[in-house]
């Protein structure tokens, strides 16, 4: 049971990452954070460079927080 719940917190942490990962980058391009939208090269840059290291960035966060979360205590025997 304990494995299916690590996958279920996983998928959960890589959807909500994601969501959390395109929000950014569309309020990011909104704001003109991406260069100018001629033609629109913000949107290629959102998608191919900011996007994917947003992403990248903020489940590498999800992932430590959860190891550190769900750490076991030591056992002093």
């Amino acid at each position: 049971m304990r494995v299916v719940t690590n996958i279920l917190i996983l998928v959960a942490g890589a959807v909500g990452s994601g969501l959390a990962a395109a929000f950014t980058v569309t309020v990011m391009a909104e704001a003109g954070a991406l260069g100018s939208c001629f033609e629109g090269s913000c949107a290629y840059a959102g998608l191919f460079m900011a996007f994917p290291l947003t992403w990248f960035i903020l489940f590498s966060l999800f992932l430590m927080a959860m190891l550190i979360w769900r750490r076991k205590p030591r056992r002093d025997y």
